[in-house]
């Protein structure tokens, strides 16, 4: 007898369907910056004196020292860097037990890169259904000439992110005049190449994957969240029962949710937040922007989706509470 039990389901591609709102807005914002800080830093100049390097921040492998500005740290004040990193984790733990996953959301790198490439793969290929389409005929030259400029900006983006990161370790002006000459020590040009293809994998295909499943912080997050955790939840109680509305008809024996689906065509993870908080959800905020652009367009307040906490379900009057005792407890210990 054939056993045909499946432990395993194929993964299924997600394509985000473009949304605007206030919280996409601030993810461009957050977006632009942590770029620009990444790409720019260090061809930020810093006097230090005859026969000390100009450069702001670099981390001088060869010499042993690393400088942040007016900052030096020598080998044996590593613990120094050791503390900030605690210290930054602490930070971490106690602002999710405030905000949620907003750091998943806005800031992490696989978000702000992955959010990128997706932007890069929707100008060239169109919105979610043109993309849709183009995967069902992977061999039509339309596909053929999409896919390709987009894996090629793809690539271009990969190498520029490799090659900032080993400017960080070396003076930015010389490694980018090695760079136009072909002349790179195998030691850089490996650490580049590492970084590009990295990149390329994790933001053009792994994507959500990254966040699911490689990245520890998705698994032990729930255990900072508690009833007074801000995070992004569908308002039961004013959209259910769902049902499929036209206009004029009357709201009578259904819920403000039109069971549309567009909050998760707009997910970049694929989940249907409408079932509550699932390990899943980034807390980015885009199925709340698509939400309310539905209810404005027939005619109902916003908010179905929205930023909120779970002790409001029982009493909405409530306001948000910041002094908690896990709150009071992380705010202690940094």
């Amino acid at each position: 007898m054939t056993n045909n039990l499946k432990l395993f389901s194929k993964q299924n591609k997600i394509y985000p369907k473009r949304t605007w709102g206030k919280f996409r807005k601030i993810k461009w914002g957050v977006m632009v910056v942590t770029l620009t800080i990444y790409y720019l830093s260090p061809w930020i100049r810093w006097n230090r004196g005859p026969n000390a390097p100009d450069q702001a921040i670099l981390i001088d492998m060869p010499n042993r020292r690393a400088y942040f500005f007016f900052i030096d740290i020598w080998p044996q004040e590593i613990y120094f860097l050791v503390g900030l990193l605690i210290l930054a984790a602490l930070s971490l733990f106690l602002f999710t037990s405030l905000f949620g996953r907003v750091w998943c959301g806005y800031a992490c790198p696989q978000t702000v890169w992955t959010d990128l490439f997706v932007w890069v793969e929707r100008i060239v290929q169109g919105d979610r259904n043109k993309r849709i389409k183009l995967d069902k005929y992977p061999y039509e030259i339309n596909t053929l000439w999409r896919k390709g400029i987009t894996h090629f900006i793809w690539i271009i983006i990969a190498l520029l992110t490799g090659g900032a990161w080993v400017f960080y370790f070396n003076d930015a002006p010389t490694i980018l005049e090695n760079i136009i000459n072909v002349d790179l020590p195998w030691r850089v040009s490996s650490w580049i190449l590492a970084l590009t293809f990295s990149t390329y994998l994790m933001a053009g295909f792994a994507r959500e994957q990254v966040c699911t499943y490689m990245c520890p912080y998705a698994r032990f997050q729930s255990a900072m969240f508690d009833k007074d955790s801000l995070i992004i939840k569908c308002d039961e109680s004013r959209g259910e029962p769902r049902a499929k509305h036209k206009l004029g008809d009357s709201w009578d024996g259904k819920g403000h949710c039109i069971d549309c689906t567009a909050c998760i065509q707009v997910c970049p993870i694929g989940i249907d937040i409408r079932n509550g908080l699932q390990m899943e959800c980034i807390a980015c905020g885009l199925c709340a922007d698509e939400c309310n652009r539905i209810m404005n367009k027939i005619g109902l307040p916003s908010g179905l989706i929205r930023y909120d906490t779970e002790s409001r379900n029982l009493n909405p009057n409530l306001q948000f509470n910041f002094f908690r005792p896990r709150t009071v407890f992380y705010t202690l210990i940094i």
